[in-house]
């Protein structure tokens, strides 16, 4: 056996972990609400020990929601340098892409939107991470576009962005057939067209 294949199946086996926690963590909020149970029992659910819990994530928040949104930092720099197709908001539909390719688990996707809307403080947790990656995401554009560029604007065009995601997130409840992208990429072709 290959000494390089042993990082991978570690990764792979973290993964596989982390997305258990997850998993039951959306079930146990499901069922109880996300205020209705502790990581102990987060922990019995996915039968692993408290202490490996708190070695994937820091709180209940993250268990539920995943990790915070993260674009690939070479991508943001590709993104301020112009790039890739030269349009600033075809190059913010690019970026989002990047996100969604990292959350690919349609099933999870569906049961973190089903807890979501369910519970105020979560939903008021989402629009925090939200909100912090908006605001990174709107000195990239000002970076790009230059100071005169109005933050406004910049905002505006994050906030039809997020706008983006939970109209795709609702046509994904409502059909299911389809994936996350799918949705999410018709969503931008209804936006061009009714702005057209």
């Amino acid at each position: 056996m290959s000494e390089s294949c042993i990082p991978n199946r570690r990764e792979a086996k973290r993964h596989q972990t982390a997305l258990r926690l997850q998993e039951c963590g959306l079930r146990l909020t499901s069922e109880r609400g996300f205020d209705g149970w502790t990581i102990d029992d987060l922990a019995a659910s996915a039968d692993v020990s408290r202490r490996t819990v708190f070695n994937y994530f820091e709180g209940k928040a993250d268990v539920v929601l995943g990790p915070g949104i993260e674009v690939d930092p070479a991508k943001v720099e590709e993104f301020v340098a112009g790039g890739p197709t030269g349009g600033l908001f075809d190059d913010l539909i690019v970026l989002a892409h990047d996100v969604i390719r990292e959350r690919t688990d349609e099933q999870l996707i569906t049961s973190m939107r089903e807890a979501i809307v369910k519970d105020s403080r979560l939903l008021a947790l989402v629009h925090e991470r939200l909100e912090t990656a908006a605001t990174g995401l709107v000195e990239c554009v000002r970076q790009r576009e230059g100071d005169d560029f109005p933050a406004q604007q910049a905002r505006l065009l994050l906030k039809l962005l997020l706008t983006f995601f939970d109209h795709a997130l609702d046509r994904t409840a409502d059909d299911p057939g389809r994936t996350f992208t799918e949705h999410f990429d018709a969503t931008v072709a209804d936006a061009r067209s009714a702005l057209a």
